[in-house]
């Protein structure tokens, strides 16, 4: 089951729910396969500028800290059997998703 106070996400791939976490650890090690931060990445997104390997990259990473030792080559059959579209939509809502949480929280000891 997924924590959404630890920053875990249920993400949809296919007809299977995984659990999600873009730890910090998880972010540093995206941002350096994919070349660009974490917020160009969602930029990047939003101009439908994303590759195969950003979207395996990512939710590798994301299906790893949901607790699963995920590798690359099981991603790959994941996403696979799940479709581009369906992948590619999966991991933009997950980082959204992360990126919305931590702004929050951010926002909320602003307040506070």
């Amino acid at each position: 089951m997924a924590n959404p106070m630890k920053g875990q996400i249920k993400v949809k791939l296919g007809d299977k729910e995984y659990n999600a976490r873009l730890t910090i650890d998880a972010i540093m090690q995206i941002e350096d396969a994919v070349g660009c931060g974490i917020i160009k990445l969602a930029s990047r997104m939003a101009d439908a500028d994303i590759r195969m390997s950003d979207v395996v990259t990512v939710l590798l990473h994301a299906l790893r800290g949901g607790g699963k030792d995920f590798q690359e080559s099981d991603v790959k059959k994941i996403v696979q059997n799940t479709g581009i579209v369906e992948s590619t939509a999966a991991m933009s809502s997950l980082i959204v998703q992360t990126l919305s949480t931590s702004d929050e929280a951010v926002e909320g000891k602003k307040k506070g």
